[in-house]
């Protein structure tokens, strides 16, 4: 093999577990930090995915370099809390200036927008629904339905104007709806599940390109709306799915959810790093300006996850961020994280982050470059008898191949075979009449063109010995 494998064979993680009892066992005595370092290194580089190696094909997660390791060594030995006002001012001052860095990437004014870094992108999804949930449920809003009164009174009993952030859902007679697609990561469904229940969440029909079709999501918020049971208050698009790289029509949708008042909110963790590209940008993030928030996730393109995660969540108004989380009784500044997001206690991101940003040109030059590999793998695959079956400019890549249609072989044989070959790969289930396809995404910022002709190299093999 060219270069380090990314999979390793491993057993159960009890079995681990169990190998990790037996040598840390503290009722024998104190165990030695050098003792717990070797076990853990031991263990790890025997049976963990290396994330590191360019035949990482399948997991989102950057590799780590020297500046993100330096930031992370800095961040970890000051232990800054930048969810305490004042504790830490200059590691805010950093915080903030990356994040308003991103903000101005994203197209948006970083004077009157905002933003924090999460643990993830299932945080910041959440962030985003809370927020969407506070601005559109409320007596503020004049598509809100009317509320049962009794429900939104004060601890007195006195009658209150309705909002969602004092009086939560109960209030209303009718269901607050979300609507998503099916290429929509599952974190959406998973927030709705704890914030409004699983019925909110309404599925709406995509295009045989996979992305959110905007007639029918017009369709959809009208027959809803016409029923009396539902209130359209989020509408979420995709900009690089997990299993597809597609990328949703920001700009239709955008006009559907200003037609109907639905806030409307851009997931973008991975294929949000076309910001940082001039020319991905409009491609890939045309009509971004009609969105309300966005979240994206550095640690999938821009910093490795260290000892924390690096989502984002981002908005283009303060004021329903503040009304859902400024619990201080009275103003806050942009920078005070404890009371314009969901944490409390959180470590210094930005630092990590800024060694990316701050490299404009050759970040740039990065993402460009494993653009133009994706299109490198896609016509690889055709040449070789696969048929592409996912449209996108980001450098993700599904591939069914005709055997596969023939019932030969399945996408979960391919990546167990290439398992074996020390390259990590997904199966893809993309359309219902249609087998799982193959997903190869160039992930690591080591892949080459090497690379990929050994992984094309090693499919053909496995057809070869399929026929």
């Amino acid at each position: 093999m060219l270069h380090p494998p990314a999979t390793r064979p491993a057993p159960t993680t009890e079995l681990l577990y169990e190998t990790i009892k037996q040598n840390l066992d503290p009722g024998a005595g104190d165990i030695a930090l050098d003792q717990l370092m070797q076990l853990f290194r031991r263990l790890s580089d025997q049976h963990d995915t290396d994330v590191s190696s360019p035949f990482n094909m399948g997991y989102f997660c950057i590799d780590a370099d020297a500046a993100s390791v330096t930031a992370m060594d800095e961040t970890n030995r000051r232990g800054a809390n930048i969810g305490v006002v004042d504790q830490h001012p200059a590691a805010v001052a950093f915080e903030q200036y990356s994040i308003d860095l991103i903000l101005t990437a994203f197209g948006f004014n970083a004077k009157t927008a905002i933003g924090h870094f999460t643990a993830c992108g299932t945080e910041a999804n959440m962030t985003a629904m809370i927020v969407a949930l506070t601005d559109r449920l409320s007596h503020r809003n004049p598509s809100c339905p009317a509320v049962e009164a009794a429900l939104c009174g004060n601890g007195a009993g006195a009658p209150e104007p309705y909002e969602y952030w004092r009086h939560g859902s109960a209030p209303l007679a009718v269901r607050p709806a979300v609507y998503v697609a099916p290429q929509t990561h599952g974190s959406i469904g998973k927030n709705a599940r704890n914030l409004i229940g699983a019925a909110s969440l309404r599925e709406v029909a995509m295009g045989d390109d996979l992305r959110l079709d905007p007639e029918a999501l017009d369709r959809a918020i009208a027959a809803d709306v016409a029923s009396g049971n539902f209130m359209p208050f989020m509408v979420v698009a995709t900009v690089g799915a997990t299993p597809s790289g597609i990328i949703d029509p920001l700009a239709e949708i955008g006009e559907v959810c200003a037609k109907h008042g639905a806030w409307f909110h851009v997931d973008a963790p991975w294929g949000g790093i076309a910001a940082f590209s001039p020319r991905l940008r409009q491609q890939c993030l045309g009509g971004l300006d009609s969105a309300d928030s966005l979240i994206f996730d550095p640690h999938k393109t821009l910093a490795p996850l260290g000892a924390g995660g690096a989502g984002m969540f981002l908005s283009r108004h303060r004021e329903p961020v503040e009304l859902a989380f400024n619990m201080s009784g009275g103003e806050v500044a942009r920078h005070d994280y404890a009371y314009l997001s969901l944490q409390g206690s959180r470590s210094n991101t930005g630092l990590r982050v800024l060694t990316s940003i701050l490299r404009p040109d050759e970040l740039a030059r990065r993402v460009e470059q494993e653009a133009a590999l994706g299109d490198r793998l896609r016509a690889l695959l055709q040449d070789a008898g696969w048929e592409i079956v996912n449209k996108t400019p980001l450098p993700v890549v599904c591939a069914i191949h005709p055997a596969m249609r023939a019932g030969a072989f399945s996408a979960d044989d391919c990546v167990q075979h290439l398992d074996a070959a020390g390259v990590l790969a997904k199966s893809e289930s993309l359309r219902p009449e249609e087998p799982d396809a193959l997903r190869l995404g160039v992930i690591s910022r080591r892949t080459d063109e090497q690379t990929l002709h050994h992984v094309v190299e090693c499919l053909s093999e496995f057809v070869r010995e399929q026929s």
